[in-house]
């Protein structure tokens, strides 16, 4: 009998061991490394506990950019200009460091879906993949947040665009975009694995409430589903589900795997082929927020995640994983042993083994609005008032506030004007909502406000001007419509005015209501609200 019980408990050990050495922790930042820096420092890399690590590929006597911020560009590759990063990795003496991506991002995105010169764009992925292939590495690491041009937002396209073609035109144009760069992808690399740090959940069950044309990824279910209809049996798809970056409790990434998993299959045309190949990741932001709520090497109290609490993410997202948790970084670089403190190069290796105590969140970590970079009226509104008049800032305080996590707000009419907000909890504008009670609440909420603008000039056109809502937001003047600013997360610090003239009542009591939905991080209209006219 006791030996019966040992036999068990080993093979239970054998089977955690094996267990844990499927999940990996993948390392990609500011301090991304090149081809040439990896076959230099590999040794002193590999001292921190990642088991592969996000490169650029960066050849001297090239110049420009990485490969990886031009391939979606209209320069065409040659193999030549590749061909140092395979030398470069083919001499790297991986240990730890086993399961390595080649960066890609969708940048400058300046080539049009319809135009022939796309096939470029594949031929330059393809080549990506080579050096994966012939280097031993995992796969290609794919971005495909906009940071040029806004390629997968139909209403943020040119007017000629538009013009030109629908969205759904777009659409499918971009399912066979689709086909043709995992085509490319695969004819290098059979069974590659695509580490995305937005993946087929972006645009559909992640930020669902917007409306597909004026989502910033609501193109982009349409390229995953060309991928997936060509993808060789062996490729995987790991949607890296970017919107983890702050997440700190265990039921957080268990309803995001729901999401990315059974939620976003839903929008794709077979479920069998999206089970197949589409795979459950997760991005913890180490440094989070660190410019809203600062970074110190000397007092982890002040980060947002200490070493505990980056230790207890880490092991809640290794769990819940089907394979990779990817760690980003700014302002920590973990290859400099100056801006790595040994505490979070030990919260890595430290993750694996379970999350330990953790942290619970202190209040000193609530951001501050009136830190971030650019807060000033004076900044948010330089734009603007180049061309019209400010009149009116509306007050700070006085601003009713209620919690919409159910979304229920337009059927019980919160934009009425005759709505009765008695009951609803007072709140400041000018500030995030975390720093007034509601600590990292993600979700929708109401702002309400009364006030009486001056009496404005005839003939003048009118504005709410807005110094930002964190992250989208609608807006109903006097119970009427006037307009929305849901361009998705990236919307969070943009200024943006809509139009009043004939709804707002000069010299008289108006009531605004705007309807706020934040999805990850800070939220709420976190400066100021003006009238302005032209």
């Amino acid at each position: 009998m006791t030996r019966m019980i040992l036999l068990l408990l080993a093979l239970a050990l054998l089977a955690t061991t094996c267990h844990a050495a499927r999940k990996k922790l993948i390392e990609y930042g500011w301090d991304v490394p090149d081809t040439a820096y990896m076959r230099e420092h590999i040794a002193e890399m590999e001292k921190v506990a990642f088991d592969g690590v996000v490169f650029k590929m960066n050849p001297k006597g090239f110049p420009g950019r990485e490969f990886g911020w031009r391939a979606f560009g209209r320069e065409r590759f040659n193999p030549e200009h590749v061909q140092p990063n395979i030398e470069d990795l083919k001499a790297t003496k991986f240990k730890r460091f086993t399961d390595n991506f080649v960066q890609l991002t969708v940048y400058p995105g300046d080539v049009d879906w319809f135009e022939p010169a796309w096939s470029d764009i594949a031929y330059n992925c393809g080549l990506l993949a080579r050096v994966a292939k012939q280097a031993g590495c995992k796969g290609i690491m794919f971005d495909p947040e906009s940071y040029g041009q806004p390629i997968w937002q139909y209403n943020a396209y040119k007017p000629e665009m538009k013009a030109e073609h629908t969205f759904t035109q777009y659409a499918r144009k971009i399912r066979l975009r689709g086909r043709e760069f995992m085509s490319a992808i695969n004819a290098e690399y059979p069974d590659i694995t695509i580490l995305t740090l937005f993946g087929p959940s972006a645009g559909t069950t992640l930020w669902a409430e917007i409306k597909p044309e004026d989502n910033g990824f609501g193109l982009l279910r349409y390229f995953y589903q060309g991928m997936i209809d060509v993808a060789t049996p062996g490729t995987i798809i790991v949607d890296g589900w970017e919107a983890s970056y702050s997440y700190r409790e265990s039921n957080q990434f268990i309803k995001a795997r729901k999401a990315i998993l059974t939620d976003a299959a839903k929008f794709y045309d077979d479920p069998k082929k999206f089970a197949q190949h589409i795979r459950c990741g997760f991005g913890v932001w180490a440094d989070y927020d660190w410019r809203g709520f600062g970074w110190s090497y000397d007092d982890f109290t002040k980060n947002y995640h200490s070493p505990k609490g980056l230790r207890a993410s880490l092991a809640y997202a290794l769990d819940v994983c089907d394979e990779y948790v990817w760690v980003y970084s700014e302002e920590l670089k973990w290859w400099n042993p100056a801006r790595a403190p040994k505490e979070y190069v030990e919260a890595l290796a430290l993750a694996k083994r379970g999350p330990g105590t953790g942290e619970p969140q202190p209040a000193a970590w609530i951001p501050k609005a009136a830190k971030i970079q650019g807060y000033s009226d004076d900044e948010t509104f330089a734009e603007m008032r180049k061309t019209t008049t400010e009149v009116l800032d509306l007050p700070k305080d006085g601003w009713k506030w209620w919690k919409d996590p159910s979304k229920k707000g337009e059927g019980r009419g919160c934009w009425r004007a005759d709505f009765n907000d008695s009951k609803w909890r007072s709140i400041s504008i000018g500030k995030f909502w975390e720093e007034q009670g509601e600590p990292l609440y993600d979700g929708c909420a109401w702002y309400r406000v009364k006030f009486t603008p001056p009496a404005i000039e005839p003939g003048k056109q009118v504005f709410l001007a807005f110094g930002a809502a964190d992250e989208q937001a609608w807006v109903w003047l006097n119970g009427t419509t006037v307009g929305s600013h849901d361009v998705g997360p990236g919307g969070w610090d943009k200024p943006f005015a809509l139009d009043v003239t004939g709804v707002l009542k000069p010299a008289e009591p108006n009531t605004l209501a705007v309807k706020v939905i934040d999805t990850e991080g800070a939220g709420g209209l976190w400066k100021s609200v003006k009238v302005m006219v032209k």
